[in-house]
């Protein structure tokens, strides 16, 4: 259960962050780049008060190759993703970014199969993409 509530309060915050990116670019000539790079200062602030709140400084977990996959986690999903992220919201908004957006599970779901060799339910994959595809559909048309 305590991992449920963590995921909805992960929801929560996720879907009122894009509010404020919007905000931040809306009828301005602030430009994608420059701007997730403030936006990652934010990040990073936040994250050593968390680390101060939870006492959680230790980075003796994390190796050479730990540490390698998630500069690349961060280079793709916090940088490059986040300036297509930031080039999507100036130009459809908030409203409709993020649902289109919200398709990465699929990906994850293909890429995870392929890369991973994680096992793969298909009709709940084919259903899951259907459905998926549905509401965008339904969100970017309506």
């Amino acid at each position: 259960m305590r991992g449920v509530t963590f995921a909805m309060i992960s929801a929560l915050l996720w879907g009122i962050a894009p509010l404020f990116d919007k905000l931040a670019i809306a009828n301005s000539k602030v430009t994608p780049i420059p701007a997730n790079i403030v936006r990652c200062v934010g990040a990073v602030v936040a994250l050593i008060f968390l680390a101060t709140l939870t006492g959680e400084w230790s980075f003796s977990a994390i190796d050479a190759k730990k540490a390698l996959y998630l500069i690349l986690a961060g280079a793709i999903a916090g940088g490059f993703a986040m300036v297509t992220y930031y080039m999507a919201l100036k130009e459809l908004g908030a409203g409709k970014t993020v649902p289109l957006t919200s398709i990465y599970p699929l990906f994850t779901v293909i890429f995870s199969a392929f890369i991973l060799g994680e096992k793969v339910n298909i009709p709940k994959a084919v259903t899951g993409t259907l459905l998926i595809v549905a509401g965008i559909v339904l969100v970017m048309f309506s």
